[in-house]
């Protein structure tokens, strides 16, 4: 019999943190960090910064030890702008297994004693910390948010965007790497069991692999359905890039018929702002909102019955599914990766191949034409939500914990 966790010492790292965003992995760390620290546990989260910020490195953020250091490299791995091919080489090799990260991270290790050590996006530490807190007596826990130990890209995508299923040479020996140093870990988890098995038909060999959810704040809403009559209120709310379906969008709103009755919310930033505020100049239809948060977003999604979800990629598992199961609103996704998991066809929204936004365009018809259905799927989707908090992330979380932690003592 497993016993519960006992407050122990829980080092969380993951390349970036609050208030540095990339996506969402950054946000499900903080809810579990600041979750763990509620309840008791001391945490600490490791981070990568730039060098220019390394002195105001040590934070104290929500009851969270935050620690932020530059991992010598080419160049800091959330820097933006584009990098000729040659410095992304470089980068890839020294983030193979970067020996300033592992002696830095040692050190943190040596002064801070944790218990356990739960990694989460590692490319800019590389998987060197593995082997030190391994080495430690510290057991490790991975949380696998993307494919960074599959693919340089962590999308499993080709430079033409398409799914990748023949990788060059380069690639076979980058994952075969990435693979073997994955054997410090002694437990690999994800939100959904398509990454698992993804990393498992690759050759991923570890003790244990389990399927966690993620968890984050969910809004206390009276879900009494949106009015059926005026028209059908669809959201986008992504970053505006190619793998996240934004071509497929831009196809879908020209399909559809001239007299359809919809109004389409595009929410967030990237390469296709500009497409998108074109669209919405040329369409009275087409709203561009960019980047919301907070009360904005809380507005939008109250206000609206369906989320798009036309990604070209193999997702994860998509926060902004289990944000649409809280508001009640139905999804229209692509069927590619485990977002079936989570999009349940004809019941909690309507699925598509990816790429087809002549598709899209019928499956968001399908909801103009059948008013009551959006809110039929927003309700069926209700047990996702309830399944999806912080709580239930971070109890599940202390019991893998509680576990290791154990064997570790035994």
């Amino acid at each position: 019999m497993i016993r519960p966790l006992q407050p122990a010492h829980i080092l969380i790292a993951n390349n970036v943190y609050p208030p540095i965003m990339a996506g969402g992995a950054e946000l499900i760390v903080a809810y579990l960090a600041e979750g763990l620290a509620a309840r008791g546990h001391k945490v600490t989260v490791v981070s990568t910064c730039a060098p220019e910020m390394e002195p105001y490195a040590d934070e104290h953020r929500n009851g969270v030890d935050v620690v932020r250091f530059f991992p010598k490299n080419v160049y800091w791995s959330f820097s933006r702008g584009e990098r000729p091919g040659y410095e992304k080489a470089l980068w890839h090799l020294r983030d193979a297994w970067n020996r300033d990260a592992a002696r830095r991270f040692g050190r943190i290790v040596a002064d801070r004693k944790p218990d356990l050590l739960h990694t989460h996006l590692i490319d800019g530490f590389s998987a060197s910390i593995w082997r030190k807190a391994k080495r430690s007596g510290v057991p490790v826990l991975h949380t696998a948010h993307d494919y960074h130990l599959l693919c340089p890209r962590a999308v499993m995508l080709t430079k033409s965007l398409q799914i990748c299923r023949n990788p060059t040479a380069g690639c076979r020996i980058y994952r075969g790497w990435h693979l073997k140093t994955a054997r410090d870990v002694d437990l690999f988890c994800s939100p959904s069991q398509f990454l698992i098995d993804k990393h498992v038909e690759q050759g991923l060999a570890v003790p244990r692999v389990a399927k966690v959810a993620n968890g984050i704040p969910l809004p206390v809403i009276e879900l009494a359905g949106r009015p059926a009559d005026g028209p059908r209120r669809f959201v986008f709310a992504a970053r505006l890039t190619v793998e996240k379906g934004c071509a497929v969008v831009l196809d879908a709103i020209r399909a559809m018929p001239d007299d359809a009755d919809y109004e389409l919310s595009v929410a967030g930033r990237g390469p296709f702002e500009d497409q998108f505020k074109a669209e919405a100049a040329r369409n009275p239809r087409v709203k561009f909102l960019g980047y919301i948060q907070g009360d904005q977003k809380d507005a939008l999604f109250k206000a609206s019955d369906c989320v798009l979800l036309p990604s070209l990629w193999y997702e994860n598992a998509p926060v902004v599914i289990v944000e649409a199961a809280a508001y009640g609103m139905a999804v229209i996704g692509s069927r590619i990766g485990a977002i079936p998991e989570f999009v349940h066809d004809e019941k909690t929204g309507l699925l598509f191949q990816p790429g087809d936004g002549i598709g899209l365009a019928a499956a968001m018809m399908r909801l103009v034409r059948e008013p009551a259905l959006a809110g039929q799927f927003g309700q069926n989707a209700s047990a996702l939500a309830a399944s999806s908090g912080v709580k239930q992330m971070v109890d599940a979380y202390e019991a893998e914990y509680a576990q290791l932690i154990g064997a570790r003592a035994a």
